[in-house]
């Protein structure tokens, strides 16, 4: 079973962002965005989210990066699989579960999808392969042996093993890079997240739905508590997580606590892409470069 990738609130950690990463003019104007009102957890959109793979590129990025990795080994002697990934749907829990529909089906459980999961690497257990192909591919080698280093049969394995190899082909080493033209694309991400949290603004309305909580029966303090207490508690929403899932979003809403929390974080996001422009348009032409090789790779 695959379950919905989840962008969660920084503190909790930061799985996938969405965005244009080909089609988007450079510059500041490319990650530019107005905040608008959080009825649903597809409104949590972000500036810096331009400067991540769609779904649909990441999955494309991936798929290559298999199949130069299978070609790869195949110099050792190998039969690497190809793994050929589909997009994930993407389900935003920066802010908690937002939506009436998601608290009342799933409270703060993630969303199982049918389907394969979405992955890029090594293949399956089931894969009969010796140990030595794993120290080729650039694993974790047998009883410490450095992997993806020296050499195999009379050959010399690529710094870092076909993985690393694939990934330079790629040039996903630079897209990769947290401080690519001098800045932090994915610290502004998580900066933003507890700046947002310190403006008045924003502490009255988590005092809003603090109270709002209260008169529902929930003593909470934070507007995450709720999801972190729940999250991990056996494998789906019990009808009392659902409860308290649904009694927090009718609060979120009173409180419109998830709608300014989207416009303070727009607001902070889009001043540093704008100050910081030259850099931003540099993660645009080296994640343009990395969808051309991608498609180079698999029309060979």
């Amino acid at each position: 079973m695959r379950y919905t990738r989840l962008v969660i609130a920084a503190g909790v950690g930061t799985l996938l962002l969405t965005g244009c990463a080909e089609d988007a003019p450079e510059g500041a104007d490319a990650g530019a965005s107005v905040a608008r009102e959080v009825v649903t957890e597809a409104d949590i959109v972000l500036p810096v989210s331009a400067y991540f793979f769609t779904p649909e590129q990441q999955a494309l990025v991936d798929t290559a990066h298999s199949t130069l990795a299978s070609d790869c080994m195949k110099r050792f002697g190998f039969d690497w699989p190809v793994t050929k990934a589909e997009p994930v749907e993407v389900v935003s829990r920066r802010y908690g579960v937002v939506s009436e529909k998601v608290a009342a089906e799933h409270g703060y459980h993630m969303i199982p999808l049918a389907g394969d999961d979405h992955a890029r690497g090594a293949p399956s257990g089931r894969a009969k392969l010796p140990p030595e192909a794993y120290l080729v591919f650039g694993a974790k080698g047998p009883k410490g042996a450095q992997a993806g280093s020296g050499s195999y049969r009379g050959k010399d394995i690529p710094e870092g093993g076909c993985r690393k190899e694939a990934e330079r082909k790629l040039g996903l080493e630079k897209v990769q890079n947290p401080k690519k033209g001098k800045i932090g694309l994915l610290s502004i991400d998580f900066s933003s997240f507890e700046q947002a949290q310190k403006m008045p603004e924003f502490i009255k309305a988590q005092d809003a739905w603090v109270s709002c909580m209260k008169k529902a029966g929930y003593q909470h303090t934070a507007f995450l508590q709720p999801g972190e207490k729940y999250t991990l508690q056996g494998d789906s929403a019990s009808s009392q997580e659902k409860a308290v899932a649904k009694a927090d979003v009718t609060c979120k809403q009173d409180a419109k606590l998830a709608t300014v929390l989207l416009r303070l974080e727009t607001q902070i996001q889009n001043d540093y892409i704008e100050r910081n422009a030259a850099g931003f348009a540099e993660i645009k032409k080296d994640q343009g470069a990395v969808i051309k090789s991608a498609n180079k790779a698999l029309a060979n």
